[in-house]
């Protein structure tokens, strides 16, 4: 499944890339320049860059094209913005004679560093 937050953050991060790397006679390519190119308002580009704002796809191949680069090369591979899995549910982790309940989350994390196994195997 697509985390479309991962998405957008992505694609936003390669344009203003893209943008900040464009040559141009009078120097770098603003974001208020780059928005007159594509009939779009700055805080458009701003937004867009930023991951905030979903650019449309007529949207994405004018910034493709002012800035002369493929569409191909600005999106993510689906591996870059597949949703990371659900963590197993976990209530109570046991070590060292204890037992510590915390949220699902943190307890994988502590799992981890402990280096424990799935069964709660104590050390």
């Amino acid at each position: 499944m697509i985390d479309e937050t991962r998405l957008y953050r992505l694609v936003g991060e390669r344009l203003r890339k893209l943008r900040e790397d464009f040559e141009m006679p009078e120097g770098r390519m603003t974001q208020a320049g780059l928005a007159a190119l594509v009939n779009l308002e700055r805080t458009s580009i701003t937004n867009i860059e930023k991951g905030v704002q979903k650019v449309s796809l007529h949207a994405l191949y004018g910034i493709c094209d002012a800035l002369q680069a493929n569409v191909a090369d600005v999106l993510p591979s689906p591996s870059e913005v597949e949703r990371e899995k659900a963590l197993p549910e976990r209530t109570a982790l046991e070590y060292g004679g204890r037992t510590y309940t915390a949220p699902p989350k943190a307890l994988q994390r502590i799992s981890a560093i402990l280096d424990l196994d799935d069964d709660d195997t104590q050390p």
